[in-house]
């Protein structure tokens, strides 16, 4: 299952199909592998995913959901900015294989002439757990202890196929169960002249396959859990004769619904799967030829040469699908850092959670290492430099995290609340104490004057390098600004009552309420349900906010819905800054001869739309579908980036240095 992915790492242009030929688990089951998550990541790494039946891709679905938030449809998944295609193509076999040539019916007479005029039952499995082998053997015992008719008439033909599997203990446990269960039997009813069990522990001859097929009057497929069997197939094929055999066929294996002339049967219950090769031994002729002629037309309708070109037509349609959607290049890390060192006033427009760091679960456990917080450092070193963070947070939070570095700027909760960087003497207007971007005073703005964080509220202001004069004084006890003071926010009582409602009825569900906005999150809510009630809650506020300023974003993969004015985004959140920039009295937004854009999720595909222009380079975080015109892995990938950055810095000094 990891090979996909393994091949889509090493060769991101390959076309590649993956056809899981056995059952697809329900998420109850498959979430108690240790490795669920790297096993679905590796198939997610095929063009087309094709499945033996539609119960088996909706697990599938269910499971990527569940697992991994994807958004997808009955035929599509959307995964790292590629459309994965999904079919149901159920194997078949070559019937022509199975014709009745000389050879073969020379071994038909060689077995009627050993059975004298019994019935044969066959049943052809693989030495495996989910053939449900002592299943049939307990039918078989039960068959002749409740039906003693049958004793001395009738005979089990059991090939069993090991393929080398008993050297393992589980295998080698099994085998003993079923000698032991050959044995129980064979010792009850057998006698000097009568078997009622005919055990093959080997692979027989394919002429003696065939002919045993043909001489059947009852095939037993008693299969717990199964894609699709075969040897049912191979069964109906080799039926060539007048007087066709029935097909006993477990309800549990693949393409059950398909098989309708089969006697379908739980192979759990002992007693339905006697009942049902009774009632085969006593059906009719013409019964069992209407029963025959519906599954031969199915057997020769669906062989495995159709099998072949429709996979290979589903291939090559879902790889055309693939090439038509939207598909991002790889950052050119070289190219990058080329214009990078050529560059004399650069930029960095940097989101935070999902880039900077791994999303988390928890806000706690978001906080940053010391390696980016090195690498921020050393990129502000750099007087051609500019950094700004731009994150869906709260001001508090990013305050405590990056207010010691004031040459760092940050912009809160998408843009609403602004604290310039400090590389440039910034000037606040004294004397109005009001906001330097939209030109109204804290009185016109209830929420400026709260928030602005001196240096005697945070001793972490006061940590940076050095300070050389008042100008700079100034430039390190840079206040946070309200950047869009005028914004309506009566609407937010009436939205807070409603998110509560649903915060109490989605166990797991949590309210982050912020200044502007807010961000309801079901992260830790059952995947499902979580899902079903965003989708509920964002369908109740698109009608009900639809006359108002205010937008209703859903993120699946971070699992939150967010209420927020519209004009509040980070498209304009960078538009004020880049205005803020041009009033510096040294160069102005236009004097940015290189701008690095990294975000990873809807809200920063706002930013991305605003970022535009030859010099300007934006990348999301993840192979998505996105504005962004390049991607990076993930936020270990994005270090790795910024560091390359600095490592040029600290190679153009060591010259000067020395």
């Amino acid at each position: 299952m990891a090979l996909p992915g393994l091949l889509r790492r090493r060769f991101p242009e390959i076309t590649c199909g993956f056809y899981f030929h056995c059952p697809f688990p329900s998420s109850e089951f498959f979430q108690m592998l240790p490795v669920r998550e790297a096993l679905l990541h590796g198939v997610l790494g095929a063009d087309l995913v094709v499945f033996n039946h539609f119960d088996y891709v909706r697990h599938f679905l269910n499971v990527c959901t569940r697992m991994l938030g994807l958004e997808s449809s009955p035929s599509r998944v959307e995964y790292n900015g590629r459309l994965i295609s999904l079919g149901i193509c159920p194997m078949g076999i070559d019937p022509a294989k199975y014709a009745l040539t000389p050879k073969v019916e020379a071994n038909v007479e060689m077995l009627k002439r050993q059975q004298d005029g019994m019935k044969i039952i066959v049943g052809v499995h693989k030495l495996d757990f989910c053939k449900g082998i002592p299943e049939m053997l307990e039918a078989m015992e039960y068959l002749l202890q409740h039906y003693p008719e049958y004793r001395g008439k009738v005979v089990l033909y059991a090939v069993v196929r090991d393929a080398g599997r008993t050297s393992s203990l589980q295998y080698r446990m099994l085998s003993r169960q079923i000698n032991e269960l050959v044995g129980r039997v064979n010792g009850k009813f057998g006698t000097a002249e009568y078997c009622p069990v005919r055990y093959l522990k080997q692979s027989i001859d394919h002429d003696q396959l065939v002919a045993l097929y043909n001489c059947a009057d009852v095939a037993i497929v008693s299969s717990i859990k199964e894609g699709i069997n075969l040897q049912a197939m191979e069964f109906i094929a080799a039926q060539k004769k007048s007087c066709h055999g029935v097909l006993v066929y477990s309800e549990f294996a693949g393409c059950a619904s398909s098989f309708q002339g089969a006697l379908l049967v739980n192979p759990m219950h002992i007693e339905q799967v006697a009942a049902s090769v009774d009632t085969a031994l006593r059906m009719n002729n013409t019964t069992k030829r209407i029963r025959h002629h519906q599954l031969s037309r199915y057997v020769n309708t669906y062989t495995s040469t159709l099998w072949a070109q429709r996979i290979m037509s589903a291939l090559n349609e879902a790889a055309a699908t693939a090439q038509e959607y939207n598909r991002l290049d790889k950052l050119d890390t070289a190219q990058l850092l080329g214009y990078y060192e050529r560059s004399q006033r650069r930029l960095f427009l940097l989101d935070y959670d999902g880039t900077l760091v791994n999303y988390q679960s928890m806000e706690e456990l978001a906080e940053p290492s010391a390696a980016l917080m090195s690498c921020l450092e050393d990129l502000t070193a750099d007087p051609h430099n500019t950094v700004y963070i731009i994150s869906g947070r709260n001001k508090n939070r990013l305050q405590e995290w990056f207010g010691h570095l004031p040459r760092v700027g940050l912009a809160a909760e998408h843009g609403y609340w602004f604290r310039p960087a400090s590389k440039h003497p910034f000037k606040p207007n004294t004397d109005s104490g009001g906001d330097i971007l939209t030109g109204r005073t804290s009185e016109d703005s209830p929420h400026t004057a709260e928030s602005t964080l001196s240096t005697e509220e945070n001793p972490l202001a006061s940590s940076s390098s050095s300070v050389i004069g008042s100008e700079s004084a100034i430039r390190e006890r840079a206040p946070w600004q309200c950047m869009f003071s005028d914004v309506e926010l009566e609407w937010r009582d009436e939205v807070e009552s409603i998110l509560e409602h649903f915060t109490e009825r989605t166990p797991g569900s949590l309210l982050d309420v912020k200044d502007c906005c807010y961000t309801w999150h079901f992260r830790d809510a059952d995947p499902t349900f979580g899902l079903k009630q965003a989708k509920d809650m964002q369908l109740h506020f698109d009608q009900m906010l639809r006359d108002l300023p205010v937008g209703v974003v859903m993120c699946r993969i971070k699992k939150y819905v967010m209420i927020r004015p519209w004009r509040v985004n980070k498209g304009r959140a960078v538009s004020r800054i880049l205005e803020y920039e041009s009033e510096t009295p040294y160069f102005t937004a236009l004097d940015f001869d290189f701008i690095l854009a990294l975000g990873d999720e809807r809200t920063d595909e706002d930013m991305f739309d605003v970022v535009q222009g030859s010099n300007c380079y934006t990348c999301t975080v993840g192979m998505k579908v996105s504005r962004a015109q390049y991607y990076l892995e993930d936020p270990d990938e994005v270090l790795r980036v910024l560091t390359a950055c600095t490592s040029l810095m600290a190679a153009e000094r060591q010259p000067l240095s020395g």
